[in-house]
Order: structure tokens, then C-alpha cells, then sequence
């Protein structure tokens, strides 16, 4: 029987640049700008992690960009001023030119990530990204770059892989990737979501709207009904999922109430099912809020290291 955790040494991409340059001030100062380095160092410090499973990536290209961004929005970004008002940040505390690479590091690591589970089947981990917000022409939801519309983009180009799903767990519905894929039927998007920001009517798509104060049975409930027919019947080649941390009972930000132990077994369904079909799989940390948001995407982390052989 196949066991979708054996031999699956999987890899986790990480750089220092996913810390450098966002400032913890002005409205998001509940983002936790250590909370990736928070998951990597625990993962070394257990042994869960060593260097043949750390990926760096390289900063994302402007002509990887231009495949989803506009060019007129791509000039926006070089205005700090812009990038203080979408971002919401105290103006006297930014550094435009490293909150700008930040997303393309992150960017960059969702590239990477996607390239190595295309080209060995080995579950990849991007410690940041799932940015799906984001729109072609504009920023929003504190999202510069949607870094998975660029890696669907550029791997659709180079042959790799013609049909993806986007599986988004987050608390928030990813509008970015549901508006820039809403007339491609080789893009599935599927999610649960505690919040509506746009309504589409499409037929490769599946928004799940779930009440304030969910908790583990209802949500796991849903969660098992509704994405495996939609997956059955699809059958991607390639899935994106966005395991966002928000819908954690301790998020500074969300009103879910999943436990630790409810949202590692989210993740771990996720992760079977697509896993039990053999498909290329790239996870994104997508969102998560206040200081013990890392804990969630450390534990799926850390099972999958555990769970390898």
C-alpha cells in the first residue's frame, strides 16, 4: 500500500531575507516577522532539519513578475509612499527597498519550491508565500506579489505542468488568485474561508464560507466533504496549498477556533489526499498572526520530517 509519508524526504525553502526589512509597526504589527526563522530553528534544533533539506532561493526576477504583474503597477512599487499605503506600515519606519525584496525573496522561494516538487515529486515546504491577495494591477490585504500566480504562469510556460489546484486554507479567501484565474479552466481554487471579499460564479471553483468561531468538528467536517470530490474530479497536475495558520485558536487576528491538534489534522488531510494520487505538492505558510502563530506550520512541518521513512 502506497504511504504517502515514506521516502518523502521533504524540503523546506528558506533564506534570510524572508525576515529582513518588514517592520512590526503601524496596523500589521501583529505579523511576527521571526516567525518563519522561528519554525527553522526549531526544526534544526530538534534534527529534523539539516542542509539537504534547506533550499535557498534566489531573489524572483522582474521578468517572472511581468508574466502576472503589470508593468504600470510594477512602477508603482518603486514609491515608498505606495508601498506605506497598501502595506499600512508607519512611513517613518520603512525601508522600501527591503520590504520590496522581501516578497520577491519569498516569491522566489515559492518558485523554487514549485520547480523541485515538479521535478522530483518531493513535497516542498516555502516558509513564507501563499501571498493571494495580490492582483495583477494592485496591491491589497498586505499582499505586493501573488507568488503563486507567477510560479503557475512561468512552470505553464516551460511545459511542466498544465493543471493546477489551489488549495487555500486560509482564514481569509485568497480574491487575488480567484480573480486572476476566474476564466481558466486549468486552474481549480478551491476554499474555506471565514470571510468573502469578492463572489464568482465560475465553474472551476469551490468558496466555502464557514461562521465566525468554527470549531475543529465543523470545519474538519466540511473540509472532508467538500475537497475530495472537487479534487477527484479535477485531478490537477500539480497543487498549490496555501495552509494558512489564521483559523488557529490562538491568532491574534481570526475568531476560528481550531486547536493545535485541529489543524495539524487539516493539514495532514490535505496532505494525504493529494499525496495518496502521487501529485507534486508545494505548501505555503499563507497567514497567521501574535506570537505563537509559527506553531501550527511547524508542527505539519515537523510531522512530515518525522513521518519520512
Amino acid at each position: 500500500m502506497w504511504n504517502p509519508f515514506r521516502n518523502e524526504y521533504v524540503r523546506v525553502v528558506y533564506s534570510a531575507d524572508y525576515i529582513y526589512g518588514l517592520p512590526s509597526v503601524g496596523e500589521h504589527q501583529t505579523f511576527d516577522i521571526m516567525r518563519f526563522k522561528k519554525i527553522r530553528d526549531r526544526l534544526v534544533k530538534e534534527k529534523l532539519l539539516t542542509r539537504k533539506n534547506i533550499l535557498q532561493p534566489y531573489l524572483c526576477s522582474y521578468d517572472d513578475l511581468r508574466l502576472v504583474h503589470t508593468e504600470t503597477y510594477l512602477k508603482k512599487l518603486q514609491d515608498p509612499q505606495y508601498v506605506n499605503q497598501v502595506l499600512r506600515l508607519d512611513a517613518v519606519n520603512i525601508f522600501y527597498n527591503s520590504i520590496l525584496e522581501y516578497f520577491r525573496a519569498v516569491t522566489g522561494g515559492t518558485l523554487l519550491a514549485t520547480a523541485f516538487a515538479l521535478k522530483r515529486n518531493i513535497p516542498t515546504f516555502n516558509l513564507g508565500g501563499g501571498y493571494h491577495h495580490a492582483h495583477a494591477d494592485k496591491a491589497e490585504g498586505f499582499c505586493l506579489i501573488n507568488d503563486v500566480a507567477v510560479a503557475i504562469e512561468k512552470f505553464r510556460r516551460l511545459g511542466r505542468a498544465h493543471r493546477y489546484m489551489i488549495i487555500d486554507l486560509d482564514y481569509h479567501q485568497g480574491n487575488g488568485n480567484l480573480l486572476y484565474f476566474k476564466d481558466d479552466p486549468d486552474v481549480f481554487t478551491f476554499s474555506i474561508h471565514a470571510d468573502t471579499w469578492v463572489e464568482i460564479d465560475r465553474p472551476h471553483n469551490k468558496d466555502i464560507l464557514v461562521p465566525s468561531q468554527c470549531d475543529d468538528e465543523t470545519y474538519l467536517t466540511i473540509l472532508e466533504q467538500e475537497l475530495p470530490p472537487v479534487f477527484k474530479e479535477f485531478l490537477p497536475e500539480a497543487v498549490f496549498y496555501i495552509a494558512g495558520s489564521d483559523p488557529y485558536e490562538k491568532d491574534a487576528i481570526g475568531d476560528m477556533k481550531l486547536t493545535r491538534k485541529g489543524m495539524l489534522e487539516r493539514n495532514l488531510f490535505v496532505y494525504r489526499m493529494v499525496r495518496d494520487k502521487e501529485i507534486p505538492m508545494i505548501v505555503l505558510a499563507g497567514g497567521g498572526y501574535g506570537k505563537d502563530s509559527w506553531e501550527v506550520y511547524y508542527d505539519f512541518i515537523a510531522y512530515c520530517l518525522k513521518n519520512k521513512r
